[in-house]
C-alpha cells in the first residue's frame, strides 16, 4: 500500500495581514489557534513515519505547533529547501540556518539539507522564481518525497508522510493548479491538510513521481470534479504569478546595483572633499608661515 502524503499549508503568519515586507514572519496568534485546530483535528499522529518542512518561520511553527505534538518524540523534522516559498519579497525570503538553530534549537529539527544561505533567490540560482526552476523543484521535491515514501512503506503499510509548506509552491508540487487566478496565487486555506499518494511509488527515479489526491475534491458551486480544461487554466496562471515575482527579482536587483553606484560616488564625492580640504590647508599653511623681509 503506497503511503499517504498529507501536504499541509502553513497556518496564518504576520504577513498575510500586514503584507510582504516583512522578512521570513512569524505565525500570528490566529495563525497559533489554527495550528490547534489542525492538531485537534489530525488523527493519524500514531502513523506518522517521516516529518517534512519549508525552512521557513511559519512552516517551522505550524509543523511544531500543529503536528509535532501527535508524533513520537524520535522523529524529527527535516528541512527541505525545495519546499520554500515560491517569491522573493521579504516575506518569501528566509533565515540563515545558523540563526534557525538558535530560535528553535536542534531537538525537534534535522538541517541536515541545508546551506548557511538556502535561501538565496537571485538571479541564476536554483530557487530564483522562474516557472522552469519552479516546476524544477517541484518535481525534484516529489522525487525526494517519494523516496522517503518508500522507506515508510517498509515501516508500516498505513504509513503517513506530513508536509508543511506554502500554498503557492503546494500548486506546483501536486501538479494541480485549480483555483490559481491573476487575483489569487492559491486556493490553499491556512492550515489545510490534503492526502496524497504517489500514482507510482516504485516508479523509475526519472519519471515524474506523479502524486494524486485520496479523495478527489469537487467544485462547490458546480458539485464537478475539475477538467483538463479548469488545469490547463489554472496553471497558465500559475506560471503568470511566478513571472511576476521574476521581474520582480530583476527589479529589486536593479534598484541595489542603483543603491551601490550611488554609494560608490557618494564616497568618492567624499573622497574628493577629503582631499581638496587638506590641499587648502596644506595652501593656507604656506601662507602663513610666508614671511616678508624688509631691504
Amino acid at each position: 500500500m503506497s503511503p499517504t502524503i498529507d501536504i499541509i499549508r502553513h497556518a496564518q503568519a504576520a504577513h498575510n495581514i500586514i503584507g510582504s515586507d516583512l522578512r521570513d514572519p512569524s505565525l500570528t496568534e490566529d495563525g497559533v489557534e489554527e495550528c490547534d485546530l489542525l492538531r485537534e483535528r489530525y488523527p493519524f499522529g500514531h502513523y506518522v513515519t517521516h516529518f517534512l518542512s519549508s525552512p521557513m518561520k511559519r512552516t517551522i511553527e505550524t509543523a511544531v505547533c500543529g503536528i509535532k505534538p501527535l508524533v513520537k518524540d524520535s522523529i524529527k523534522i527535516t528541512l527541505l529547501p525545495e519546499l520554500q516559498e515560491v517569491n522573493a519579497t521579504p516575506s518569501g525570503t528566509g533565515t540563515p540556518k545558523s540563526i534557525l538553530r538558535g530560535l528553535y534549537g536542534p531537538g525537534m529539527l534535522d538541517m541536515t539539507a541545508l546551506d548557511e544561505d538556502w535561501y538565496i533567490k537571485s538571479p541564476g540560482t536554483a530557487f530564483e522564481p522562474l516557472p522552469n526552476k519552479v516546476e524544477a523543484r517541484a518535481r525534484l521535491a516529489r522525487a525526494l518525497i517519494r523516496k522517503i515514501a518508500r522507506a515508510a512503506a517498509a515501516q508500516d503499510e498505513h504509513a503517513h508522510v506530513v508536509v508543511v509548506t506554502h500554498g503557492e509552491f503546494a500548486h506546483w508540487l501536486t501538479e494541480d493548479f485549480v483555483g490559481i487566478d491573476l487575483k489569487w496565487n492559491t486556493n490553499w486555506a491556512n492550515a489545510e491538510c490534503r492526502p496524497y499518494r504517489f500514482l507510482d511509488l516504485y516508479g523509475p527515479d526519472d519519471d515524474n513521481a506523479t502524486l494524486v489526491e485520496k479523495y478527489p475534491r469537487v467544485n462547490p458551486m458546480t458539485g464537478i470534479r475539475p477538467t483538463a480544461e479548469d488545469q490547463i487554466i489554472g496553471k497558465k496562471a500559475a506560471t503568470m504569478k511566478v513571472q511576476i515575482h521574476a521581474k520582480n527579482v530583476i527589479r529589486h536587483e536593479e534598484r541595489k546595483r542603483k543603491e551601490r553606484k550611488e554609494k560608490e560616488k557618494a564616497k568618492k564625492r567624499a573622497e574628493i572633499k577629503k582631499e581638496d580640504s587638506k590641499r587648502a590647508g596644506a595652501k593656507q599653511e604656506g601662507e602663513d608661515e610666508w614671511v616678508d623681509v624688509d631691504d
